[in-house]
């Protein structure tokens, strides 16, 4: 009877170990082709970049100009005899990059721009527009996917596909492998802001730099995205109120 007892618990402690293996296993899986869909995605946009960007630096390098992108001079000044050290930061009226709008249009004619944070050089994606703010959720730029768990950069369907609108909302998710629109949440560091305070949007027909106004973390139901008719006192007043709701000083 002693005999047939330890029999039976060993039977249940096999069986509760083949139990936990599958589900340690299944997780596991899981776990894979979770990080396996974000690597896939990076990978995606990594070589969009190697085929459609060339950088403006590289190609300018060799030329004396003041157009040398985000570097720092020194200018030798006087005061009282003495002669003191300055730095000032040379800033480019040009885009650090330029891009390839044929093969992009080739791809996928939604896209009308391209993203770049120039003080978070990793933030370098197209933007794209549909009809609707939902399409492009989870669905890749060249449309091979449309389960993508980091989807695409878009505009507002509202918004004029020019960035000729007097604001345009652009979206873009929050993933968890630090790309896309994750390291947006860096520009809370003071100091990074001080050092680059602009961004660029490019287009087939003219490139935009922007200026930094506000950076801040707001909820999905915020005033952030109501739509204003502007330009206006409405649409100015507007401004004033986001640059009060920035983190860091602008």
């Amino acid at each position: 009877m002693k005999k047939k007892k330890i029999r039976i618990s060993t039977v249940l402690l096999l069986v509760l170990l083949f139990v936990l293996f599958c589900v340690v296993a299944w997780a596991g899986w899981k776990l894979y082709r979770y990080y396996a869909d974000y690597s896939k995605d990076r990978d995606l946009y990594s070589d969009l970049r190697d085929e459609v960007i060339k950088s403006e630096e590289k190609e300018n390098e060799a030329e004396e100009t003041t157009k040398d992108y985000l570097k720092t001079t020194e200018e030798y000044l006087e005061s009282g005899g003495k002669k003191y050290r300055k730095k000032r930061k040379r800033i480019s009226k040009s885009a650090p990059i330029s891009v390839d709008w044929d093969k992009l249009k080739e791809i996928n004619e939604d896209i009308i721009g391209w993203v770049y944070f120039t003080g978070l050089p990793q933030i370098s994606y197209p933007v794209l527009q549909a009809d609707d703010n939902e399409y492009y959720v989870h669905r890749t730029y060249d449309l091979s996917s449309d389960t993508s768990k980091a989807g695409c950069i878009f505009m507002d369907y509202r918004m004029a596909d020019d960035f000729s609108s007097p604001y345009s909302i652009i979206y873009g998710h929050n993933v968890r492998d630090g790309s896309m629109l994750s390291d947006l949440a860096r520009l809370k560091d003071q100091t990074l802001y001080d050092e680059e305070p602009y961004f660029w949007i490019l287009t087939p027909d003219k490139n935009y730099r922007y200026e930094i106004i506000s950076a801040y973390t707001t909820g999905v139901n915020s005033d952030t995205y109501t739509l204003f008719k502007g330009p206006g006192e409405e649409f100015e007043e507007y401004l004033q109120k986001i640059k009060s709701y920035s983190d860091i000083k602008t």
